[in-house]
């Protein structure tokens, strides 16, 4: 994805200074990462952990690549997953925020870009998970 608003830059569609502002808001985060603010008296907020469990998620797009082997669905699956989930955060470091006169062909240019890198190199992603069960404490 990256590397796809990178090409956004170097084809003049967008500036390096509009690309440095867009973040992808997504991090996997470790056990202990999570379970950090708990650790002072194992409480925080009102809420104490009762389990925690960090797991790979499933890539249903590249188990769908493993039975066809089409490159070009894999790249436009995956690209169109982040057009939905991400592109529009992507969308406001462009001057004029999401209503930027440019933003539509950003964001299908930045489709086009990232299907075609994925499709000329698939492989599977790496899907961080957490699931985290927390219990209210009732006040005293």
């Amino acid at each position: 994805m990256y590397a796809a608003l990178l090409s956004l830059v170097d084809n003049g569609l967008i500036r390096a200074e509009e690309a440095r502002r867009m973040a992808i808001p997504t991090v996997g985060r470790s056990r202990p990462d999570l379970v950090a603010p708990f650790l002072e008296n194992g409480r925080y907020g009102g809420l104490a952990i009762e389990h925690v469990d960090v797991f790979e998620g499933d890539d249903f797009i590249w188990r769908q690549f493993e039975q066809g082997h089409d490159a070009g669905k894999f790249g436009a699956r995956w690209a169109a997953f982040s057009r939905a989930s991400v592109f529009p955060t992507l969308a406001l470091g462009l001057d004029g925020g999401a209503s930027d006169a440019r933003a539509v062909t950003f964001v299908e240019m930045l489709e086009a870009a990232m299907a075609a890198r994925l499709a000329a190199a698939p492989e599977p992603m790496l899907i961080p998970l957490a699931r985290i069960v927390l219990v209210k404490e009732e006040p005293c």
